[in-house]
């Protein structure tokens, strides 16, 4: 079986990474490290980082993604007992417990634990067992809930809210009746604020409440950054140099207002572009494929990619609170970068892969009933 590289998915990886390291140079050149280490060069450590994620994409891309069933559970338990020894053990960043300290670098459970999560999902939905009745739908919720208990509590409501669209959204593809999916919605919402109250520290309710009546320092800036740049930019390496917009860590959440002030609209829209062909076409793979494992998946990832892309543009833009999350690709951050690219390797493992031709009818509930399959005629 030959493997069929989707190069819309690897040039828009190799792009927006590109873009992130334009970024990156822009705000801390090697120029300025003036004698010191040049482990303290963040531009170095995200190229050491995409070096890193790019053979781990290539390594996730290459065996059939079907085999990633087995292994789905394994790295889901690990993963969440990382999350629990993270409480206890984790080192303590802007009063949050969500790394790992390894030395040089840091390790945050979080981020893989998205894709491990995609992973169980997929691999407990595809068989559809009861799908459109609320037993069916237990266990998949109580799969998103244990990681998303652990995660909200280090506290990081951020990625705990990636999890409930992408479980939405594999619930919908597998099936499950729009009736319960609203009913869940509603209970979300009625749970609100009981987790404004109980569940969120002061300083994650003061950041909905300063961006619902007045922005903070660094959305402001980020804005006013935004807005600079006009059409073409202010020019590369600009934003590096300018002192009246200054955005704190900027180099990590609000990535892309350094692209906005530097290449302007221009810039921005080349961003966009390829974060929407991305979307597009695993979207694309996601309807094109006939298994449902590999269905799942690429609907899994491609909701928490969007998701989680759609959030960052948003805070950074000031059109929603700040939150924490990266932009895909493009931010700086070594654990962000491995999990993106291991999404996009699953991503092309789906596609590059053989789908099995079979015959289906639909049934009056909406359902398929698939025959004349053989499963053993899938070759891995």
């Amino acid at each position: 079986m030959s493997f069929k590289l989707n190069k819309t998915i690897l040039a828009c990886v190799l792009l927006l990474a590109g873009m992130g390291l334009l970024s990156l140079w822009t705000q801390a050149p090697l120029t300025d490290l003036a004698g010191k280490p040049v482990t303290q060069s963040i531009f170095l450590k995200q190229v050491t980082f995409l070096g890193v994620a790019l053979a781990v994409m290539g390594l996730v891309a290459w065996p059939h993604y079907l085999n990633y069933r087995h292994l789905s559970w394994v790295l889901y338990t690990v993963l969440l007992g990382l999350l629990a020894l993270l409480l206890v053990k984790g080192a303590v960043v802007n009063g949050a417990r969500c790394w790992f300290n390894l030395g040089p670098i840091k390790f945050q459970p979080a981020e893989i634990m998205k894709v491990a999560l995609v992973l169980v999902l997929a691999h407990v939905l595809m068989y559809g067992r009861n799908i459109q009745s609320w037993r069916g739908l237990a266990a998949p919720i109580a799969i998103t809930a244990a990681p998303a208990a652990l995660i909200v509590v280090q506290p990081d409501m951020g990625t705990t809210i990636l999890l409930v669209p992408t479980l939405f959204a594999m619930l919908f593809a597998a099936g499950a009746r729009k009736r319960h999916l609203a009913i869940l919605v509603l209970v979300l919402i009625a749970a609100a604020p009981v987790v404004w109250i109980k569940g969120m520290k002061e300083y994650q309710r003061d950041r909905i409440t300063s961006f619902l009546f007045k922005p903070c320092y660094q959305q402001l800036q980020s804005v006013k950054a935004c807005s600079v740049g006009a059409f073409a930019g202010r020019g590369v390496g600009e934003s590096g140099t300018a002192t009246t917009f200054h955005i704190p860590e900027r180099h990590t959440d609000f990535v892309f207002s350094i692209v906005a002030e530097d290449l302007g609209f221009v810039g921005s829209t080349f961003v966009l572009l390829l974060l929407t062909a991305y979307f597009a076409t695993s979207l694309m793979i996601a309807h094109q494929s006939r298994e449902p494992f590999g269905r799942l998946l690429a609907v899994g990832l491609t909701t928490l990619f969007a998701t989680q892309t759609f959030i960052n543009l948003g805070m950074t833009l000031g059109v929603a609170p700040i939150t924490g999350l990266t932009l895909p690709f493009v931010s700086y951050g070594g654990s962000s970068l491995l999990m993106s690219a291991m999404s996009a390797g699953l991503i092309l493992n789906v596609a590059a892969r053989w789908q099995p031709s079979f015959s289906s009818r639909d049934l009056a509930d909406g359902s398929v009933e698939i025959r004349d399959f053989n499963p053993g005629s899938i070759r891995y």
